[in-house]
């Protein structure tokens, strides 16, 4: 037997000359394994310029004099580099990670013991993607009676913006077929897809009314509705396209309505309804829908007198996915005036 069976420290034979060097490379093996911590695990060549007694995991595919040692520690002693060989159990502290991993017999896994992991894997690989992995027949998440807590147990998903997605995503073969939360704004929706590619919102929850709507569903009414252009400046003269800051109803889903335009989501026949109102002196004032930011549709004009003027248009038109319509209102009152609350305005897919 010329080594210790755990470590494989190299052991002084009887009458060996130069015993120290024996003694020495020993030495500096349990240097290196006790209390084990190295830089990092993914190089895969040695650094430049070592200095003695820096340890690294060698990654994957190494090569130059780290080639074949993928996984070992590699230790720099003496002018060069020494192979280490792990053993199921032995444990190393990863420097640029923060993490402490255990050596498994096939991979260095994380065990979660370290203060902040950046990675956890259960029973399954972590990645800078998807920091916490699992693989489980089952998860079970219970309220805490150990503390105790409160009895409750809420499960949080926050994003930083409305345009961001805080969701529930479901796959089949590791391809998406249900999305369930916040996809890409902050409307509460459940999206559905035959191929992982192309999604169908199927439900839509208004965060501000509650409203549900059902955008996907055949033979229904279509409807939207909004209120509300006080937000939306009008010069004397000029016909300007109308804000509405609030929308109460919206069963064609967020990618068709932005409070402003709306772009028609399929083929089809809709009958579009407005009542607006300026506050002001006597003037005139006209109003249509912009089809396509080139048609004037539905043109009404009034005279109105010192005060609130209201006017109304409706049209009902055929058609294509694509095609967009704006309200657009214009008065002669002499000054810049803004719209009113009482403002209505319509969509339905008839």
């Amino acid at each position: 037997m010329d080594a210790t069976p755990n470590l494989s420290l190299p052991l002084i034979a009887a009458a060996q000359a130069q015993k120290h060097v024996t003694h020495n490379e020993a030495l500096a093996a349990l240097d290196a394994l006790v209390q084990l911590s190295v830089a990092d695990r993914t190089r895969t060549l040695p650094p430049p310029n070592p200095v003695d007694g820096d340890r690294h995991i060698v990654g994957a595919a190494a090569s130059a004099e780290w080639e074949g040692w993928d996984g070992s520690v590699a230790l720099y002693s003496a002018g060069g580099w020494m192979r280490l060989s792990p053993r199921p159990g032995w444990l190393a502290w990863i420097a640029d990670e923060a993490v402490l991993v255990v050596w498994n017999g096939v991979a260095w896994q994380s065990n979660g013991n370290s203060a902040t992991p950046l990675t956890l894997g259960v029973n399954a690989v972590a990645d800078q993607s998807s920091r916490l992995a699992v693989k489980s027949d089952e998860i079970l998440f219970s309220h805490d009676d150990i503390t105790p807590g409160s009895g409750s147990l809420r499960l949080t998903a926050n994003k930083a913006l409305p345009v961001d997605t805080a969701s529930m995503l479901f796959k089949t073969g590791w391809s998406g077929r249900a999305e369930i939360g916040l996809a890409g704004s902050d409307g509460f929706s459940i999206k559905v897809s035959a191929d992982g590619a192309t999604w169908v919102e199927a439900l839509l929850i208004d965060p501000v009314t509650g409203v549900v709507s059902l955008p996907a569903t055949p033979g229904s009414i279509k409807v939207l509705t909004a209120e509300d252009t006080s937000g939306t400046s009008m010069p004397d003269m000029v016909y300007t396209d109308q804000v509405f800051t609030t929308t109460s109803r919206n069963d064609f889903g967020n990618a068709a309505w932005d409070g402003r335009e709306f772009t028609v989501p399929e083929d089809g026949t809709y009958d579009f309804g407005v009542s607006l109102s300026v506050n002001g002196l006597a003037s005139t004032t006209s109003v249509y829908l912009f089809r396509n930011g080139v048609d004037q549709v539905g043109f009404n004009e009034v005279s109105g007198v010192s005060g609130q003027n209201t006017i109304m248009s409706r049209a009902v038109m055929t058609l294509t996915a694509g095609d967009t319509v704006c309200v657009r209102m214009r008065h002669n009152a002499g000054s810049a005036q803004l719209g009113l609350t009482g403002a209505l305005y319509s969509i339905i897919q008839v």
